[in-house]
């Protein structure tokens, strides 16, 4: 079976013999144009929006969430005290209980 290059290249060439008439030719031309349509379609990538200057646009990446402050809690006494952080959250080593 031939390739689909090959199918247009010979459609192309039927569509150059005068001795057959015009509508079938055209016919040839259709069917050439078809196939080299559905090839260009599969082979496009997707495409990517244009700015009004004409840069291409990328997408954002999506935003973290800001880092949220240590909780603070409410004492007895009325005191606001702040939650215990973890050696690890502050970039140091973790303690082990008894080494």
């Amino acid at each position: 079976m031939a390739t689909e290059a090959e199918k247009v290249k010979m459609y192309r060439e039927k569509a150059k013999d005068t001795s057959i008439p015009q509508e079938v030719r055209n016919t040839y031309l259709d069917r050439a144009n078809e196939l080299e349509r559905k090839a260009y379609e599969a082979s496009k990538a997707p495409e990517k929006k244009m700015a009004k200057g004409g840069a291409v646009v990328a997408k954002a990446p999506a935003k973290k969430a800001p880092a949220k402050a240590p909780m603070k809690t409410m004492a007895k006494g009325g005191a606001v005290k702040k939650a215990p952080v973890k050696a690890m959250a502050k970039g140091g080593m973790a303690k082990k209980g008894k080494c």
